[in-house]
């Protein structure tokens, strides 16, 4: 097994489950030491299924490397031990994944009106999302910056964002956490573009072609490893990608061999509606 990203670090925030799960795993498979963040770090801890040690397992089954630190990537102060604690250990850092977002929490309001939400879902929703990746990448991009100078290649800060970063989608508050993560992204990439590191968002699929393949949340990952590995990965600094238009791009399928199809999502699903 071809092993790209040996000898990188990495750090996935929100990696107990979903989407940061599968990126944490195809990222330490692919041979990046792997940080997984999160608040739940042992199976039946946390409200819903998941754990930031199962993370690290499914790593290790794959002969990769993963080291569990249970936090509230909310919190400024929390995020900077971690990065001090990367440079310590590792002195680089290559890819930092923003991945948290409170679906369950966000769950029982979809189409509801903004005046029918309650006042705490902003705090579950863009503070928890959009904040945690503006904190992070904060603490990250100086780290990243010394790592593209000293060792070569393009480090990258990856956003997962959605289509509800442009269009209308599920609620306003939604939209706000999601673009505000979008917005996050392109202004990150203009204040990088001189220092060697990307800033891109990969978008997941809620709209599968095939309902019987969904994507897996390790597609979503291959996705982050297709873009770590690239060499003219800063073309793309500063955009939004689906991640099935990455498979396109780069010929992978999940981990179950599946391809998944692009076909209509560009346009039914990521213009604003007038």
């Amino acid at each position: 097994m071809t092993r790209p990203l040996e000898g990188r670090a990495a750090v996935v925030a929100g990696a107990s489950r979903g989407i940061g799960m599968g990126v944490a795993v195809e990222l330490g498979a692919a041979g990046a030491k792997v940080y997984v963040l999160g608040r739940t770090l042992r199976a039946g801890e946390g409200e819903r299924g998941g754990s930031l040690e199962e993370t690290v397992q499914q790593i290790e089954a794959l002969g990769g490397q993963g080291v569990a630190i249970p936090c509230d990537a909310s919190e400024d102060a929390v995020l900077g031990e971690v990065f001090e604690r990367v440079e310590s250990d590792e002195g680089r850092l290559d890819v930092l994944v923003n991945s948290i977002f409170s679906a369950a929490r966000l769950r029982p309001f979809i189409g509801k009106r903004f005046w029918e939400t309650p006042s705490d879902l902003w705090q579950q929703v863009v503070d928890l999302g959009a904040r945690s990746a503006y904190f992070a990448s904060r603490h990250a991009a100086p780290l990243m910056i010394e790592t593209a100078a000293k060792h070569g290649g393009t480090p990258v800060i990856v956003n997962v964002t959605g289509r509800g970063g442009v269009r209308y989608r599920y609620n306003v508050i939604y939209g706000v956490g999601k673009s505000a993560t979008e917005r996050l992204t392109r202004d990150m990439a203009l204040d990088m573009k001189d220092t060697g590191v990307a800033a891109v968002s990969i978008w997941p699929n809620g709209h599968a072609i095939d309902p019987d393949k969904p994507e897996t949340p390790r597609y979503n990952g291959r996705a982050v490893v297709a873009l770590a590995s690239d060499p003219a990965l800063m073309a793309r600094s500063g955009r939004y990608y689906w991640s099935a238009q990455l498979g396109a791009d780069y010929g992978f399928t999940d981990e179950f061999g599946n391809v998944h199809p692009v076909g209509p999502l560009a346009d039914e699903y990521s213009l604003d509606e007038a």
